[in-house]
C-alpha cells in the first residue's frame, strides 16, 4: 500500500511565533502536503498560532519538552509517521525550500526516486539592516544573501532511513544522498548544486530577532558554543548579493494568508490523485494546458507518475505537456518509454518529433530513415503521408 502523502516535512519550534504562519502557508503552497511542528515548549503554543492549518489537516503538532531535543523529535517523527510519506523533509523554521525551475515541490522529488536523500544547500541571508523586527513576510524581507554554502538540509525516504546523524545528515539502510546534481552527498555536506534548489537560511534576520535567538539556546546541543551578538556584527560587515528568486511564491503566499482557511488555488494532494481513475487525470491535466496552468498540470502528472507510468495515454499527455513547457529532453525520455511500452510506428513518430526537438539530429534522421520504411509500404496511407510532410518541414 503506498504512503498516504507524496512528501511531508518535519520541524522543531520554541517560540518562532511571528514566523510560523508564513513558513506553514509558504510550504503547504509549494506541495507539502502535511507538516509535522514539535512545540519545544513555546509561550504560545503551536497549534494555537497556525490554528487554522491545524484544522484544515495540513499541519499537525507535538508538545516536547526539554533542551536540545531536535534529534529526538526526528527520531519520533521517523518512527511514528515515517511510513505515512514517500519523502519527508527536515528543515528549521528559518530555512524555506526556494524552488528556481519548478512550481512545486513534488515535481522536483519525482527526479530524485532513485536516490534515498537529496541534499539542499545553504543560501545564507543575513539581516538585511533590520535591526528591529519589519513588518511583512520574511521572504519578502530578507534579499541580502551572504552567499551559498556546502552546508544542507536533508528530504529524505523514511523507508530507507536507519536514523539521523545530526540535523543535516542521516544513516540509510541502502541508497544515498545526493545534491541538485545528483552528485554524492557527504556526510552534512553537498556539492554546490543551486541552479534548480536551494534552501533559503534566515539564520539573522534583525538584531531584535537574533537576541531572542540567543535566549532560546540550540535545539541540538548544549550550549558548547553559545551563540553571541558578533555573529550578527560580523555579517552585518560581510558583502552580499541581492537575491529575489523566492519574491513571486512569497507574493502568492501572502495573498493566500489574508484569506483564511489558507489554501493553495490549486491545492492537490497525491492522495486525491491515487483516487481518480485514470481518463479523469488525463482530462484534467489536458484542461490545464488549454487554460494555460501548465505548472499545475506539471504537479497532477508527477502525482500520477508511481501509478501510471506504464500506461502509453499517460505518458502521451506527458510528451504533449513538456513540449509545450519547453522541458524538451523531459518530453524525449518519455518518449523513449513510450516506444519501449508500445513500439508501434506512432509511437516512433512522437520519438522522431522529441528527438527533432531535443536537438538529436542524428538520431532523429535514424528514426526518419525507419519510419520512412513505413511510409513506402502504402504510399498512400495516412501516415505516410504524415511522415513524409514531417520529413521535408523538419529534414
Amino acid at each position: 500500500m503506498p504512503p498516504l502523502y507524496y512528501l511531508g516535512l518535519c520541524a522543531i519550534a520554541k517560540d518562532e511565533t511571528p514566523f510560523l504562519k508564513e513558513w506553514v502557508g509558504y510550504h503547504q503552497y509549494i506541495g507539502f502536503e502535511k507538516i509535522i511542528i514539535y512545540d519545544n515548549e513555546s509561550a504560545v503554543p503551536v497549534r494555537e498560532t497556525i490554528a487554522e492549518f491545524f484544522d484544515s489537516g495540513v499541519a499537525d503538532t507535538y508538545f516536547i519538552q526539554g533542551d536540545a531535543m531536535q534529534l529526538t523529535a526526528y527520531n519520533h517523527c521517523l518512527k511514528q509517521h515515517g511510513h505515512e510519506f514517500e519523502w519527508l523533509a527536515f528543515f528549521d523554521l528559518d530555512e524555506f525550500l526556494c524552488l528556481k525551475q519548478d512550481r512545486d515541490a513534488r515535481v522536483l522529488m519525482r527526479d530524485y526516486e532513485a536516490y534515498s536523500g537529496l541534499s539542499v544547500n545553504w543560501d545564507m541571508f543575513g539581516s538585511s539592516g533590520f535591526l528591529g523586527r519589519p513588518q511583512g513576510l520574511v521572504t519578502q524581507n530578507y534579499r541580502q544573501s551572504l552567499g551559498y554554502t556546502v552546508n544542507s538540509k536533508c528530504i529524505v525516504r523514511p523507508a530507507r532511513v536507519k536514523m539521523p546523524l545530526s540535523p543535516h545528515h542521516f544513516i540509510f539502510h541502502e541508497g544515498i544522498s545526493v545534491n541538485a546534481d545528483k552528485r554524492p552527498a557527504i556526510g552534512a555536506y553537498a556539492p554546490l548544486a543551486v541552479d534548480r534548489v536551494c534552501l533559503n537560511h534566515y539564520s539573522i534576520r534583525s538584531q531584535q530577532d537574533y537576541e531572542e535567538k540567543i535566549r532560546r539556546g540550540d535545539a541540538v546541543y548544549e550550549e558548547i558554543n553559545p551563540r553571541s551578538l558578533l555573529a550578527f556584527y560580523s555579517q552585518a560587515a560581510q558583502s552580499t548579493v541581492e537575491r529575489g528568486d523566492i519574491l513571486p511564491l512569497a507574493a502568492e503566499v501572502q495573498k493566500m494568508l489574508s484569506h483564511p482557511p489558507p489554501k493553495a488555488k490549486y491545492a492537490v494532494s497525491s492522495m486525491e490523485v491515487r483516487q481518480w481513475p485514470l481518463p479523469a487525470l488525463i482530462k484534467n491535466i489536458t484542461l490545464l494546458i488549454k487554460n494555460s496552468q501548465k505548472d499545475w498540470a506539471e504537479v497532477l502528472f508527477a502525482l500520477g507518475w508511481g501509478l501510471w507510468k506504464s500506461i502509453p495515454e499517460y505518458l502521451n499527455v506527458g510528451i504533449l505537456l513538456f513540449r509545450q513547457l519547453e522541458k524538451y529532453d523531459r518530453a524525449l525520455s518519455l518518449a523513449r518509454d513510450l516506444v519501449a511500452l508500445t513500439p508501434d510506428k506512432e509511437a516512433y513518430f512522437t520519438l522522431l518529433e522529441c528527438l527533432a526537438t531535443a536537438g538529436e539530429r542524428k538520431e532523429a534522421a535514424s528514426v526518419g530513415d525507419f519510419l520512412e520504411e513505413f511510409a513506402s509500404l502504402d504510399s498512400e496511407s495516412e501516415f505516410g503521408n504524415k511522415v513524409r510532410q514531417y520529413r521535408l518541414s523538419c529534414p
